[in-house]
């Protein structure tokens, strides 16, 4: 029995332990698939985070090589700031020219020429400019002179090219409005070009290839009515930098308005018809280069017809574009002009000014103003004036053909009555009131053709068109002394010039005008002196 409870108890013991090694077995399997699990989860934690950490390091470096390729492009903002018209000096130019000095054309013209038996015209040619300074980088403009701006409805386009003169792109043709925004572009580092073109609005626009080498881009233009427009800037573009460029595009063709003047109504009239006039040359075509802004003439030159309206002594043209290959045999003419003064009644001439010089894509402002024969019209005062001094001989027959040419000497007694001998009814010589009204208005010593004097009616030196001023030169050369008695009516030791200021004969001593280093002055001098004379007469 003890053996057989001996034995049970070990195949109790053996069933026991093997039960024992079963359980834990399966709590150990157990704790293994746990402890899988979990390692499993750690695992796909892990690699999730690894997954988004990789696509976090992707994503910066996406940005990073967005940042670098923006880094290596600058930008260009373009703007229409204005319209002017060149100087001369600009971008315009006069192409294929048989003379240099085509191109550097003097601001003033001035010719005169007879306008009847009686009277003549008085013409300024002036080559009005509006030059500017263009700075870019900051959008700053910098600007001599303010253009105007750019009409409201006008066709316009902005194209672009390379170092190389390839195209890189363009805005297509666009209208114009005080709204209009900029063109703005991004580019890789380098020197590129930018060329705006533009109409007047209701113009045709021209027909343009401009996907091609810029070198290559010419196109034509029928009559000068198509105002064209155009400007071309040179841009350095920097990588991250924002550059802006503000252009003011030039008129192409040139421009000529006139106005005629009569300068007094009383003594010249009023003007009471005109006769258009007609300008040349004027050709019928311009073959235009996109690249230089120059053209060449093509076909015949025509009149270009120049219309006026107006009333009383002034007359007003419109403004005229012309196409010009740069010359200096321009032309202007006038039809008929008739006039009526209370002076001289009704009266009529013709007007023909040569050999103008009318230069490509500049604006010309014409004067004209109708004075009395052998007159000066002078700022500031109520006169005309003689355009010279009386030339010597007793009495005179004439005057000198220049302001800076010394003329004669005559002697007091017969003064009064030279001018009008000379010149005509209604010219005497000055009183002295009426010198002292010009001298109060101005004066300032100077040269006039090398001839030292002093100009009259201005304070400030005259540098062009000399003859709108009053000069009177250093005449002492001429003068001859003569009369006694009180010291008080000799002429000054340091007088350099001396003139009647005085038409009537007096007992001893006139008024007469002295000119000397720094002065001018009127003063009473022995009647018996022989010194210059300049006429003037009421207007």
């Amino acid at each position: 029995m003890q053996l057989v409870l001996s034995r049970q108890p070990e195949r109790y013991s053996n069933n026991g332990m093997e039960k024992n090694r079963q359980h834990q077995a399966k709590v150990k399997a157990g704790g293994n698939r746990k402890i899988q699990s979990k390692s499993i989860k750690r695992m796909k934690r892990n690699i999730t985070n690894i997954l988004l950490a990789l696509t976090i390091i992707a994503s910066s470096c996406s940005k990073k090589n967005e940042t670098i390729a923006d880094g290596d492009k600058g930008q260009v903002s373009i703007k229409i700031a204005g319209v002017s018209y060149s100087d001369g000096s600009g971008d315009l130019q006069t192409k294929a020219s048989t003379s240099k000095s085509l191109v550097a054309t003097a601001k003033s013209q001035n010719k005169t020429v007879p306008f009847n038996s009686e009277l003549d015209v008085k013409a300024t040619l002036t080559a009005l400019t509006s030059s500017s300074t263009l700075r870019a980088s900051t959008g700053n403009t910098k600007m001599s002179t303010t253009p105007t701006v750019l009409d409201n409805g006008a066709k316009y386009l902005i194209a672009a090219y390379d170092a190389a003169g390839n195209y890189v792109n363009n805005t297509g043709v666009l209208t114009y409005t005080n709204t209009s925004t900029d063109w703005t572009m991004d580019l890789s580092a380098g020197t590129y070009t930018f060329i705006a073109l533009a109409v007047d609005p209701g113009q045709t626009f021209p027909t343009i290839n401009l996907n091609q080498n810029l070198s290559n881009i010419n196109f034509n233009v029928t009559g000068a009515d198509t105002d064209l427009l155009w400007k071309k800037q040179s841009v350095t573009v920097v990588s991250g930098q924002n550059n802006v460029q503000n252009l003011v595009l030039s008129h192409v063709f040139t421009e000529v308005k006139a106005t005629l003047e009569s300068t007094s109504a009383n003594v010249v009239g009023n003007i009471t018809t005109m006769v258009g006039g007609t300008i040349t040359p004027n050709y019928q075509s311009a073959s235009f280069s996109f690249a230089s802004g120059t053209y060449t003439q093509g076909g015949q030159s025509l009149n270009r017809a120049l219309s006026f309206t107006g009333t009383g002594v002034t007359w007003s043209s419109n403004p005229a574009l012309i196409i010009t290959e740069g010359t200096t045999a321009g032309k202007v003419s006038f039809g008929t002009v008739t006039l009526n003064s209370a002076q001289a009644g009704v009266r009529s001439g013709l007007i023909e000014l040569a050999n103008l010089s009318l230069q490509k894509g500049i604006k010309y402002d014409l004067k004209l103003r109708l004075v009395p024969r052998g007159a000066l019209d002078i700022p500031n005062s109520n006169y005309y004036w003689g355009s010279a001094n009386l030339m010597a001989g007793s009495p005179p027959n004439a005057i000198e053909a220049a302001q800076y040419l010394l003329g004669g000497s005559h002697d007091g007694g017969g003064s009064q009555a030279y001018c009008s001998s000379v010149l005509g009814t209604g010219w005497q010589t000055p009183a002295q009131a009426e010198y002292e009204q010009l001298i109060a208005a101005g004066k300032v010593r100077g040269t006039f053709n090398n001839q030292t004097g002093w100009f009259l009616g201005t304070s400030t030196l005259p540098t062009t068109n000399l003859d709108n001023y009053m000069f009177l030169p250093d005449n002492k050369s001429v003068i001859v002394e003569s009369g006694s008695g009180n010291v008080s009516t000799h002429i000054p030791a340091d007088a350099l010039g001396v003139y009647w200021a005085d038409r009537t004969v007096q007992g001893t001593a006139k008024p007469a005008v002295i000119l000397t280093a720094t002065d001018v002055y009127v003063m009473p001098i022995h009647q018996n002196n022989a010194v210059g004379i300049r006429c003037m007469r009421s207007k």
